[in-house]
């Protein structure tokens, strides 16, 4: 599973401001869950650039926009390896809801 996460060290996280012409709109194949204020979904993008691909995307409750968190090739393979990776996402975002709502702790 080396292939899921692919970080893009030493760039600008978001290199210009995003216009309209920017924005994708894209179809939710599967919602996981929610946790704290977050939602964690499967998308299919078959515009990719290396071909269809499976994006595991986490976005805010009260936004349209959603950040890509790992892309997987568009195979039975790569959908169970993004079913495991959302499914650890949303655990680890419900751990911090948890830490967060427990008094005492920082």
């Amino acid at each position: 599973m080396s292939n899921i996460i692919r970080p893009t060290f030493g760039q600008p996280r978001r290199p210009e401001p995003v216009g309209d012409d920017d924005r994708v709109e894209v179809t939710t194949q599967r919602v996981y869950g929610e946790a704290g204020d977050h939602r964690v979904c499967l998308v299919r993008d078959d515009d990719a650039p290396g071909g269809e691909v499976y994006k595991v995307v986490v976005g805010r409750l009260s936004g349209q926009e959603v950040s890509t968190v790992a892309i997987l090739p568009a195979t039975a393979e790569g959908e169970v390896d993004a079913e495991m990776v959302a499914l650890a996402i949303l655990r680890t975002l419900s751990l911090i809801d948890e830490d967060d709502d427990t008094p005492g702790i920082a």
